[in-house]
């Protein structure tokens, strides 16, 4: 039974500014706002590090750390059957405006979305039927949601900028919180989450050399495991595993001492509840990682966790990969599945 493990990427370090903005007056549709505010605005604060050695399309460059919002959603247009509340990408068309080496995106539920202009993202009921007999009256009840996402950075393929500074500057929405209907027509009258600071990003030469070591070379192998042991939420078996990232070689570059590096963990495989990797969607067990220090806390696909300082040659993460049941008949029989490894600037 084996779970195998591939390192991927580097990618860049920063610092985070958050901020929430005012709240605006003017609502004519689905209005969903956090707090009364209609604006987060997230800010590249500090110098931004990105592997020149890192460009290739898809490449991941960084991740921030999850935000969780809470949105009251109200119905300004008169939907007394209610609504879904939705995130749509790019909503100002001003996102193509940055420069091409790099794709900002958003990862919502552990999946990673391209901000594609006019694409959204259901996040659940924003208002909902206030029954009277068979008929729902108007307004249709205000609804509350709360919703986890974090940005990231990729490499589009597209050389850096001449000097390996992103000139860009200015704030950037990355989503708006909206109805089934569309955008408002009203300018500023539901909440936007914004990126800015990205002058800060600079390439620079580091590019440690990422490993992989477990029980059976890159691969974690969890042996013969009874079927009769099956107990929906146990775990089963803890296999520790560990990722290396080497700057000894002359090919790391020379601007690796210093940074602090993250390591991300997603998978092409089946993923449930942000944490667990299926091997097949009815497998009735899935694999989950932690770090070894908290066995028992997973970690979720798309977040990132610190590996340490390169202050040497070499950082070590140590990690569990862990068997749980999902189900009292699991299927039987070998089984494979796997985990891509991003090593970034934190």
């Amino acid at each position: 039974m084996f779970f195998l493990l591939k390192h991927k990427h580097l990618g860049l370090i920063s610092g985070l500014l958050v901020m929430l903005g005012a709240m605006s007056q003017n609502s004519y549709a689905l209005s969903c706002k956090k707090d009364n505010s209609i604006r987060q605005d997230i800010v590249l604060a500090q110098l931004i590090k990105v592997s020149t050695a890192n460009t290739v399309p898809g490449a991941l460059l960084w991740r921030s750390p999850t935000f969780t919002s809470t949105f009251q959603c109200v119905d300004d247009r008169n939907k007394p059957d209610g609504e879904n509340a939705y995130l749509y990408w790019d909503p100002k068309n001003n996102l193509k405006s940055i420069h091409n080496s790099i794709e900002i995106g958003v990862n919502y539920n552990s999946i990673d979305f391209k901000l594609v202009r006019g694409a959204r993202q259901d996040i659940g009921p924003g208002t909902r039927c206030r029954k009277q007999g068979s008929r729902c009256l108007a307004p249709a009840q205000s609804l509350s949601m709360t919703v986890s996402y974090s940005i990231y950075i990729k490499a589009t393929g597209a050389p850096p900028p001449a000097g390996g500074k992103i000139t860009n500057t200015g704030s950037y929405s990355l989503f708006q919180v909206d109805g089934v209907g569309g955008l408002n027509n009203v300018a500023d009258s539901n909440f936007n989450a914004y990126i800015s600071g990205l002058g800060n990003i600079r390439f620079i030469s580091c590019n440690p050399r990422v490993t992989v070591t477990a029980n059976n070379g890159s691969a974690v192998n969890f042996g013969s495991i009874p079927r009769q042991n099956a107990k929906v939420g146990m775990i089963e078996k803890q296999v520790p595993f560990s990722v290396y990232a080497d700057t000894s070689s002359p090919e790391s570059g020379q601007d690796c001492q210093g940074q602090v590096l993250n390591a991300s963990f997603s998978s092409t495989y089946p993923v449930q509840d942000t944490t667990t990797i299926l091997p097949t969607s009815n497998s009735g067990f899935g694999i989950l990682l932690s770090q070894q220090e908290t066995p028992m806390t997973f970690i979720p696909m798309n977040t990132p966790v610190e590996m340490g300082l390169v202050n040497g040659t070499r950082v070590t993460k140590n990690f569990f990969a862990s068997l749980k049941w999902l189900s009292t008949s699991p299927k039987v029989g070998p089984f494979r599945a796997s985990a891509n490894i991003d090593v970034t600037f934190k």
